[in-house]
């Protein structure tokens, strides 16, 4: 059983190494990186896999029986077995890096401590609006030491919904921008920043009352899962996969859930 001194002292570890590596992407700032294209749409820099060197060092340091499965380092997805019997740390050091590498102030690092394939532990910060998200499982979320709860709101004609776009030749385009499409009709607005991790940090937060995506690495969602639920709110899979393996997710209020899924169901054809 995870201990709440366990889970206190991840968090802490956590945050500590989301402070560090904001402070490392605030010093790189504007300098001329080399971007590397690993595919149409999807970016990443010498920056990114340096940053999760040192996170991957850090937390080794610390817990040297841990796994680790960061979106850099291609050291491949950890089996179901090997989730369900070994805590296993989950990091993005740079989501949003097309944003970074252009100077839009939209990304974040993201870091998740899973046990049992569920997240216990997650931390998301900001380096921009020096904002640090972090939870631990049943302790409760928190931004910038200010506890989180998801938005009341009450309808989803009144909701505001967020997403991530697929890369440009993703194969399941056609089917997302018909979510999209009905998404665009039945709530109040529609928001895209390019940093997954921040938009599930700002569903915990209150920010955006819904969210959805297709495509999207399992790095990207760790850490806001656990926020999100932590906030009182839900995250599942559309395909009735582990949150883990999806190939699509959705998030939303508890109040909010059944229409926002019906009506991303319905989007699609029979």
């Amino acid at each position: 059983m995870t201990t709440t001194t366990f889970l206190t002292d991840a968090r802490a570890l956590a945050l500590e190494l989301g402070l560090l590596a904001a402070e490392r992407l605030r010093q790189a700032g504007a300098q001329t990186l080399q971007v590397e294209e690993k595919a149409q749409g999807d970016w990443c820099s010498a920056l990114d896999r340096e940053v999760e060197a040192l996170l991957r060092q850090r937390i080794a340091r610390r817990y040297p029986q841990h796994v680790f499965w960061g979106e850099e380092s291609h050291s491949g997805t950890p089996s179901a077995a090997q989730l369900q019997a070994q805590p296993v740390w989950v990091v993005d050091p740079i989501d949003g890096s097309m944003n970074f590498l252009r100077g839009y102030p939209q990304y974040a690092v993201s870091i998740a401590l899973l046990q049992g394939g569920q997240p216990v532990v997650a931390c998301i910060v900001d380096p921009v609006r020096e904002e640090a998200f972090t939870a631990a499982r049943g302790l409760g979320a928190t931004c910038n030491g200010r506890p989180l709860a998801v938005a009341p709101t009450a309808q989803l004609s009144q909701a505001v919904a967020a997403t991530v776009f697929p890369k440009p030749r993703a194969p399941f385009m056609d089917d997302y921008l018909r979510e999209l499409s009905a998404v665009m009709k039945n709530v109040a607005g529609v928001r895209r920043a390019g940093s997954m991790a921040l938009e599930l940090a700002y569903l915990a937060a209150g920010r955006i009352d819904v969210f959805w995506e297709r495509g999207m690495g399992a790095w990207d969602a760790a850490a806001g899962l656990l926020l999100i639920e932590e906030a009182g709110g839900q995250l599942w899979a559309l395909d009735g996969q582990p949150w883990y393996a999806a190939s699509a997710l959705a998030a939303s209020t508890p109040t909010l859930r059944a229409g926002w899924e019906g009506l991303l169901t319905q989007a699609l054809p029979k």
